[in-house]
């Protein structure tokens, strides 16, 4: 059975849903934000652009939410303490993986490659999310509003219903914001109006490891040869790190995304998608270095997952295609996406 993508109607009626969630939904913790975050993110990972159901198994939505949590796991920056996220006692999700960073003081694609250690945090994560917010989430007031997923407490595994993964991933942007809007909100109720700027607290939570991005300069640079991903001029002494998928798009630091760039071809490119002989020569660099990527990730703190950099970069281009939207090209030109992009991003499961 072959399901249609949601029309128009469906579309706004399932924001209209994820909006009542979030006002009308009973937060004593961030775990329905984070849930709600990780199902979106696994949208655009495992879903696609048809309106079929998505089937998600409690270890990768327990895994999608430690992703979220790393960074907030460790202390606020200017105090010694991990911020509360719950109304009560800290959350328990947040103490295992705070505890975790304690304990192995790696990062997190470190410790993805330490199975034991990584399987028994997930573990406890996976306990976590099936106790609580997995079948609470989806409740207003006391009435059950189950557009998500069908509840079946008990269960390992949920399955997105028709059209939820396609909406999911057509709004992520959009679902982001509500989530960390509401998510600071939450978090300053909790800890107090003590934590700063909204802008310090937000690059807390949800930003990327800025202040590391030029420990990559140097392999960057002998891999492009010194010259700009862009423009292909010499850097010299510049030099930027930038997202080739946008940050603003895909918070997250996969480290096939990263290339070397001037900082006015960086700041220029901005939050838009790159043009189709940028994408090409991404996708080429990735294939032909390779083992020489797989080699540097090993040593960094970046995920090294190819694949999922893929699937991240077609869910980019095709929300921009169905919008018939624009992409960079050099300084202030921007072109219409070419439809010959589809034919540069192969399948990622035989990447």
């Amino acid at each position: 059975m072959s399901y249609p993508i949601p029309s128009a109607d469906d579309r706004l009626a399932f924001l209209r849903n994820v909006q009542r969630l979030l006002t009308e939904g009973l937060f004593t913790a961030t775990y329905k934000y984070a849930l709600l975050q990780s199902l979106a993110d696994l949208a655009v990972l495992r879903g696609d652009d048809s309106g079929e159901p998505l089937r998600l198994s409690t270890g990768e939505i327990a895994e999608a939410m430690i992703r979220l949590y790393w960074r907030q796991a460790a202390p606020f920056p200017g105090g010694q303490r991990v911020l509360r996220q719950s109304t009560h006692r800290q959350a328990e999700i947040i103490s295992y993986i705070a505890a975790t960073r304690a304990e192995t003081a790696i990062s997190l694609a470190q410790l993805q490659e330490r199975k034991s250690e990584w399987d028994q945090l997930v573990r406890r994560v996976q306990g976590v999310v099936r106790e609580q917010p997995l079948w609470k989430l989806q409740t207003v007031g006391a009435q059950p509003l189950d557009f998500l997923y069908p509840n079946a407490p008990g269960a390992t595994s949920v399955t997105l219903r028709p059209g939820v993964a396609y909406c999911l991933r057509e709004f992520h942007g959009l679902i982001t914001e509500l989530l960390q809007s509401a998510w600071v909100r939450h978090l300053r109720r909790v800890n107090g109006d003590t934590l700063g700027s909204a802008a310090d607290l937000t690059g807390f939570l949800f930003g990327t490891e800025r202040s590391a991005l030029g420990d990559h300069q140097p392999f960057l640079a002998e891999l492009q040869r010194g010259r700009c991903f862009y423009c292909r001029r010499p850097l010299g002494a510049s030099g930027e790190v930038d997202h080739f998928i946008p940050w603003s798009r895909y918070p997250v630091d996969l480290g096939h995304n990263f290339v070397l760039a001037h900082p006015t071809c960086n700041l220029n490119k901005s939050s838009h998608l790159a043009d189709i002989d940028h994408l090409g020569r991404w996708v080429e660099r990735n294939e032909v270095y390779r083992s020489d990527l797989a080699a540097w990730l090993r040593t960094t703190r970046l995920e090294s997952d190819l694949p999922s950099s893929v699937r991240v970069a077609q869910w980019a281009y095709a929300q921009t295609d169905r919008a018939r939207g624009q992409v960079w090209v050099s300084g202030r030109l921007l072109v219409p996406l070419a439809p010959t992009w589809r034919s540069l991003l192969s399948d990622p499961s035989a990447t």
